[in-house]
């Protein structure tokens, strides 16, 4: 969930026909296939997770990777 909407705000920071940095409040909603779920999550509560430290290796190595893509912007 948390890497989708990085890559959502990576996709709005380059996006050429929209000048759009969704902050704060701004709710990303991700919606899996097979089964289907929904999540909510707004740009602070991935902010808080992206800069809490720790996690399992998989966890580290995805924040790192989308703190690399966003350029660190949390």
């Amino acid at each position: 969930m948390y890497e989708a909407v990085g890559l959502a705000i990576e996709r709005f920071r380059h996006c050429e026909h929209v000048k759009y940095e969704p902050k704060g409040l701004h709710e990303f909603v991700v919606e899996s296939r097979e089964p289907s779920t929904q999540h909510r999550l707004t740009r602070n509560m991935f902010d808080v997770w992206l800069r809490r430290p720790g996690g399992s290796p998989a966890e580290v190595a995805l924040k790192t990777r989308l703190k690399g893509l966003l350029g660190e912007m949390a």
